[in-house]
């Protein structure tokens, strides 16, 4: 499931909310203060510090 970010147009919180789908319809409601009023941003959830693919751990290793 993704993970997005919001941010209330009401009263400035950001929070996340995981998701079923990118497409999903489901109604994000601030927590702090229960507005729909809410921007979708871009989530950095996958953000590893900038390692290539050949760095991965999960790469295969030769000589073994």
């Amino acid at each position: 499931m993704p993970i997005y970010e919001y941010k209330c147009s009401e009263c400035g919180e950001k929070f996340e909310k995981w998701q079923r789908s990118m497409c999903s319809e489901e109604a994000a409601r601030c927590p702090k203060c229960g507005s729909l009023r809410v921007r979708k941003g871009v989530s950095m959830l996958g953000s590893t510090g900038g390692g290539s693919l050949s760095d991965s751990s999960c790469a295969p290793t030769s000589g073994g």
